[in-house]
């Protein structure tokens, strides 16, 4: 897998630094982005530029998506598939809902190609360093034919049953998430008012029951609601709404899904939503 013709589409924040990964262990790749500058960096270290979704897929083994949310997935791979040769994996690491994974296995399947539902998480800081987890829904024998590839951009890869199974574990994923972040905002905000540092809660609580790898990315960005924005109001409510729908549909609890939209909502009304979850410790 790993020799195959690489086609990737979602060049930001994380997708970025994965086909980074890739390109630097000498894959072929060729690239294709809805604004050509993000795929500078990607050309830049040896990967192709091709015009049209389509174009790249029909000219790749393995396609992955890191895009937006539903409708830029359904959108992409309305554009791609046409283009697609029987036998294509397409790996959708993007952020969706499991009926999107269906609709998409429909899509592939009309080509004779197959879909990979492979939401990830870690963060920036874990797609750089290779260390992302991949929630994976679909076949296992494909994932089995995906691992050496998925390999080299994850540390844990983790099959979580049939097509959207992968997409709804990133919603409960986003679920806890959102709960620690919102307690890092309250703690960094009182932090703040009483005039304690970044540092200081770092070497207080960073060996403690408070601590963890949100905790460690963003307590100084939280105390001081400020720094590089890895992570937006935007995409966190994007996600949060698809969890709430699939509780919804599960007949599950919503009570943090409820608090944190209003949270969120009330943040992006005053930051927009381009500003990062750091926002939120903004009293």
């Amino acid at each position: 897998m790993t020799q195959r013709k690489v086609g990737w589409i979602g060049l930001g924040n994380i997708g970025s630094p994965m086909a980074s990964r890739l390109l630097k262990a000498g894959c072929s790749m060729r690239v294709w982005a809805r604004r050509p500058e993000a795929a500078q960096a990607a050309i830049d270290e040896g990967a192709v530029w091709v015009d049209e979704p389509a174009a790249l897929a029909h000219g790749s083994d393995v396609v992955v998506t890191a895009v937006g949310g539903p409708q830029d997935v359904l959108s992409v791979y309305r554009r791609m598939l046409p283009g697609a040769r029987p036998g294509t994996v397409f790996l959708e690491m993007s952020t969706a809902a499991p009926a999107t994974a269906l609709q998409l296995r429909v899509l592939a399947a009309e080509v004779g190609a197959v879909v990979l539902d492979c939401p990830v998480t870690g963060g920036v800081t874990g797609a750089r360093a290779g260390k992302l987890t991949h929630f994976v829904g679909g076949e296992r024998e494909v994932l089995e034919r995906c691992k050496p590839l998925l390999e080299m951009l994850s540390q844990r890869i983790i099959h979580c049953g049939d097509s959207g199974a992968g997409y709804r574990m990133k919603l409960i994923n986003q679920t806890m998430m959102a709960g620690a972040l919102l307690g890092l905002a309250d703690g960094a905000a009182l932090a703040r008012a009483s005039g304690i540092g970044g540092d200081e809660l770092l070497d207080a609580l960073g060996g403690g029951t408070a601590s963890g790898p949100l905790f460690q990315a963003y307590v100084h960005r939280m105390v001081q609601a400020s720094g590089p924005v890895t992570f937006t109001l935007g995409m966190l409510r994007k996600d949060l709404l698809m969890a709430h729908s699939e509780a919804v549909a599960h007949r599950s609890s919503t009570r943090l899904l409820d608090f944190a939209l209003v949270s969120i909502d009330e943040a992006c009304s005053r930051f927009g939503d381009g500003a990062g979850v750091q926002s939120l410790a903004v009293s």
